[in-house]
């Protein structure tokens, strides 16, 4: 769908429709790529024009697709000028294709896109049209006058965020969901049952697990996310081997279903090497996805369900500002001197933290001085509280005040 759209937004923009070639790429071998690029009868393209080659799903072809193209790039002349977009669901087979194409993508710059569920402004916006588009603050600039301000001003539709956010964690973004989250009513069942067929028959193609076992994985995945995922423990409760266990949480990531938050390194914005990371589903339905098929499962908690959508508006902020989805990642959790976690840091976060509990009323305050102990100036995402009064000490934000100012 988001290449068709591309196709209409290209065509609005006054490129010319003969330029543009779709091929749903999803189970063709890699020899039919160059057959079709070379060996089909195709319009000119009019002078001081060059034609789109637009492969969808090109990660479901069959064979070293990334080497065709590649070739094609070399020794076919138009195609060699042309504009390739190549799209898919792997993030393992784009990133080898990355590398296997390198010199040959062109002079842009940030050439790799991921296109993630809607983030929760949409979202709410599409629930409650008159919620007002105030501006988003930056990232560098969660505490101080002018996001003060911005909070306050977004204060008298503090009920509607409320409900527009507990919407969202019981929905998420997919385009189905928030349809049905529009219409009031359930998320369809043939729509999780596609969700569910994305990770057992494709993200775990190549796993020997059962329907059973593959929900029985998810769930124990999905409940530890609050934690730094402890492997020996999770395949211990599911009678899995460790490597097993780590296999398909690889299987996860690279089907863009299944995010890292690795620990920081002591003195440096990197991952902490051999240190455990927060594992995070990609949309709330992914999340619950094990109780949306059989009730009987465990459903997650709302807390949780909260500070993995807080830390999924702050990457999809810092992704929209130009930073690679797919390269180092840039947000942390930290483990403070007194051994407990604090949720999410970064450099881009200008010496914040932020901290997901989702409480209500004074409770918030006995949850901070972690981040004080860490010399962190805070953020607590609670559910309702917003207080903001502290120069120095951490400041109380509602989850759908914060997130609706950095999210997209």
């Amino acid at each position: 769908m988001a290449v068709k759209q591309t196709i209409v937004d290209l065509v609005g923009r006054g490129t010319p429709p003969q330029t543009i070639v779709r091929i749903a790429a999803d189970a063709w071998s890699a020899e039919d790529l160059r057959t079709v690029v070379q060996n089909t009868a195709l319009p000119p393209v009019p002078p001081g024009t060059t034609r789109w080659w637009l492969f969808d799903e090109i990660t479901g072809t069959t064979g070293d697709w990334a080497a065709q193209i590649k070739w094609l790039r070399d020794n076919d002349p138009e195609f060699a000028l042309a504009t390739v977009v190549l799209t898919g669901s792997s993030a393992a087979g784009l990133t080898t294709a990355s590398g296997v194409l390198a010199g040959r993508r062109g002079r842009i710059d940030h050439g790799d896109r991921t296109l993630l569920p809607l983030g929760f402004r949409t979202f709410a916006r599409l629930l409650r049209p008159h919620l007002p588009g105030v501006p988003a603050v930056d990232l560098a600039r969660l505490r101080g006058d002018t996001a003060r301000t911005a909070y306050a001003e977004l204060l008298p539709w503090l009920d509607d965020l409320v409900i527009a956010w507990e919407t969202y964690l019981m929905y998420g973004g997919f385009p189905i969901a928030v349809a049905a989250a529009r219409a009031g009513t359930p998320v369809p069942a043939w729509f999780v049952d596609d969700v569910f067929n994305v990770v057992f028959r494709d993200a775990f193609a190549a796993s020997q697990r059962s329907q059973t076992s593959t929900a029985a994985l998810m769930e124990r995945l999905m409940q530890s996310m609050a934690a730094p995922a402890n492997m020996s423990r999770i395949g211990a409760d599911l009678d899995l081997k460790h490597d097993v266990v780590a296999r398909h949480i690889r299987y996860l990531g690279d089907a863009y279903l299944l995010w890292h938050c690795p620990q920081k390194a002591e003195r440096a914005w990197t991952a902490r090497e051999r240190a455990q990371d927060k594992l995070y589903a990609i949309d709330p339905l992914v999340a619950r996805l094990a109780h949306l098929r059989n009730p009987a499962r465990s459903d997650i908690d709302i807390t949780v369900l909260t500070e993995m959508q807080t830390g999924l508006a702050l990457q999809r902020c810092a992704y929209a500002h130009g930073t690679g989805w797919a390269e180092d990642l840039f947000l942390f959790h930290l483990r403070a001197s007194s051994r407990r976690e604090i949720d999410f840091v970064a450099e881009q976060l200008a010496g914040t933290a932020v901290e997901s509990k989702y409480v209500e009323g004074g409770a918030w305050r006995g949850a901070t001085a972690t981040i004080s102990a860490a010399g962190y100036g805070g953020l607590m995402v609670t559910r309702n509280v917003l207080d903001t009064r502290d120069e120095n000490g951490p400041w109380a934000i509602p989850a759908g005040i914060l997130c609706y100012l950095i999210d997209t």
